[in-house]
């Protein structure tokens, strides 16, 4: 889903990186002095190149067809560049320098490389002077010149040796048969000893012809190089550069620091702002209702005490966009069936004013002449059987355990809630999480059909235990409530656990809203798993945000408070 990329995507870079700028800049002001530092710490080096342009080897006899040598001019170069760093070669080379470096440390200092385009190869040393650095390299390119030269008179040598002796043989065996020839009685030459002799004079003629060239190309090949370009004496030094080093350092502090404030911005990226949500859970935003203080004896229940208020009328509007979303959804509910519609209320945290939420959702509700049930599915931590004042037992396990429906339900001690039942947690549980994944809860609920238009479930938060899938799975519709703050990561771990669940979300309650205050405050919200609080205890926190500007529809119902 394209939800899926409001929760990595959806800021904007520069914007999240020039909220940070003063930490952008001392990171990347830190990186490079420590990179001019780290650089400044470098001994000095220097490194002087010399360049060699070497003959085509197949420009010459020494290397053409009919002496059965086919030489390829790039990989005869690249060889030359790998032959260069040999041992041969550097071994001779130190003797050029008079024995100042060992093999391995000439090794360590000096790099040869081809080139792909040209016959050409480049030596560079680097040595702690820049006399020496262009000494070494220029040694090398001496010592491979030397020995390339002493290898290629060797080849000509054992070869003209060869063709010396050819030749040889072939006097004699032309010497042989100019006697045979002389000696016959008649005077009359043998034809077949004259065409071996000239045949074999024909091959003396060739071979010599052969000495001769090899050794013209010999002199004329040398040690193989065309062109040869002295190192000089570098004027800076390759290391340090303390420029350089604070320039990477300040580019590479400058990208680890916006690597880390992109990512901590997108892995703390929260919900401050009420369309923020519906970014990562594809759902409306129902109602907004604002951060408020307790009144009427500490109770937090503005939809029975101050309808008119800006939390009271927040209850009044939530009200109307649940009409208006059931309604929507209805058509994908399963036709005949019996009874009120069911709603679990759910957060994906602790401390986001669910149960508060809840029951003055329920108050709002049965003000418009129909009947409400509003029952305690947080088995747990029993906070609407507090925030309501009603005994715990019996309640909803009850129910679950056969017990009438008129003896759970119980009434709030308030005026003008004639309509609204409230039904308890009822007697505690050993598996909270077995009731409500089994039949009992479901046939509890079924129970309740039959006495209310609707159903409102207060659910655990659905990310703290499995009770809150379980009761989802069982109920029409699922509405949420944001606090404000809450992460978006959160929100999108909520909306996956949905999916799965697969019963509709209708849409979420943006709660603690600070976009219209007035003079309310906030309130307090305990929640917990483990050992049972007091009656004591904090009450679940306060709801969601202000009054949208406009109501979903025509006709919006006027919440009076009735006296």
């Amino acid at each position: 889903m394209e939800t899926d990329s409001a929760v990595g995507g959806g800021r904007n870079l520069a914007g999240v990186l020039a909220r940070r700028w003063h930490l952008l800049l001392a990171v990347t002001v830190a990186f490079g002095a420590a990179g001019v530092l780290l650089s400044s710490l470098q001994s000095t080096l220097y490194s002087s190149t010399a360049t060699m342009l070497l003959n085509d080897p197949g420009s010459t006899s020494v290397f053409s067809q009919n002496n059965r040598v086919i030489v390829d001019p790039s990989r005869y170069v690249r060889g030359q560049a790998s032959y260069l760093t040999s041992t041969e070669v550097l071994t001779a080379a130190t003797k050029i320098l008079h024995n100042r470096l060992s093999l391995d440390e000439l090794r360590s200092r000096v790099t040869a490389t081809s080139s792909d385009q040209l016959e050409q190869v480049t030596v560079t040393a680097t040595e702690p002077t820049a006399a020496g650095a262009a000494e070494v390299a220029n040694a090398v390119c001496q010592a491979y010149r030397e020995t390339v030269r002493s290898s290629a008179a060797q080849n000509a040598k054992s070869t003209t040796d060869e063709l010396d002796q050819t030749i040889s043989r072939l006097r004699d065996s032309i010497s042989e048969l100019d006697g045979q020839l002389a000696s016959t009685k008649d005077g009359s030459a043998d034809p077949a000893l004259s065409a071996a002799r000239q045949a074999a004079a024909t091959q003396l003629l060739t071979v010599q012809s052969r000495a001769d060239e090899i050794a013209v190309d010999t002199a004329t090949y040398g040690d193989g190089v065309q062109m040869f370009e002295e190192a000089k004496q570098p004027s800076s030094p390759t290391q340090p550069k303390p420029m350089v080093g604070g320039v990477v350092g300040a580019f590479v502090g400058l990208l680890l620091a916006a690597t880390v404030v992109w990512w901590r911005a997108e892995y703390r990226r929260r919900a401050d702002e009420k369309q923020e949500p519906a970014t990562v859970l594809g759902v409306p935003l129902l109602g907004e209702v604002p951060e408020f203080v307790a009144s009427a004896g500490g109770r937090a229940l503005p939809a029975a005490y101050e309808p008119s208020s800006p939390a009271g009328e927040a209850y009044n509007f939530l009200v109307e966009s649940i009409d208006f979303a059931v309604a929507a959804t209805a058509r994908a509910w399963p036709e005949g069936g019996a009874g009120g519609r069911v709603i679990a209320v759910t957060s994906p945290r602790q401390g986001d004013g669910k149960t508060v939420t809840t029951l003055n959702l329920a108050i709002a509700m049965a003000r418009d002449d129909r009947r409400v049930a509003v029952v305690d599915g947080d088995e747990r931590m029993r906070g609407l059987t507090r925030l309501a004042e009603v005994p715990d037992e019996p309640g909803l396990s009850d129910l679950g355990a056969d017990v009438p429906v008129d003896q759970v339900l119980r009434s709030l001690d308030l005026d003008s809630t004639e309509g609204l039942d409230v039904i308890a947690a009822g007697a505690r549980l050993e598996d909270p999480a077995s009731f409500f994944r089994t039949g009992r809860f479901r046939g509890a609920v079924g129970r309740l059909r039959g006495h209310a238009d609707i159903i409102i479930v207060d659910s655990p938060p659905l990310l703290a235990v499995s009770d809150a899938a379980a009761i989802a799975a069982q109920a029409d519709a699922v509405v949420l409530i944001v606090g404000r703050g809450t992460p978006l990561r959160v929100l999108a771990e909520v909306r996956h656990r949905l999916e799965f669940v697969g019963t509709p979300l209708l849409g979420y309650v943006f709660n603690k809203s600070t976009g219209s205050r007035r003079r309310y405050g906030h309130y307090g919200y305990g929640y917990g798993y483990g050992q049972q609080p007091a009656r004591t205890a904090a009450l679940p926190a306060g709801t969601a945000g202000r009054v949208p500007d406009q109501r979903l529809g025509s006709g919006g119902r006027h919440a009076e408070a009735k006296r």
